[in-house]
């Protein structure tokens, strides 16, 4: 019975949040941008789909590594070696 407890405490999220149709949405979209700004989600019902409105954070970049950094990994030998037999494990295709 755990999924029903998880899809009841969902349910009383979604019931918990201000509900509007996209016409009474386009209608007032500068305040509830304010609103999602300040951490409240809405939900906008379009033909019995569920949007949330709410506040998107960028996630910070990834770094990019600096040069050299795989260079301790595999010598140049070994490199050609792995190269050349992924060379050869290709299939040719029929023309």
């Amino acid at each position: 019975m755990a999924i029903g407890l998880e899809i009841d405490r969902i349910v009383d999220y979604i019931q918990s949040m201000e509900t509007l149709t996209i016409s009474k949405a386009k209608a007032h979209l500068g305040e509830l941008a304010d609103r999602a700004l300040q951490g409240e989600p809405v939900l906008i019902v379009r033909k019995s789909r569920l949007l949330v409105l709410k506040e998107y954070v960028i996630p910070e970049p990834i770094p990019d590594r600096p040069d050299g950094y795989f260079a301790d990994e595999d010598s140049a030998a070994e490199l050609h070696k792995l190269n050349k037999l992924a060379k050869h494990s290709i299939r040719k295709l029929v023309k």
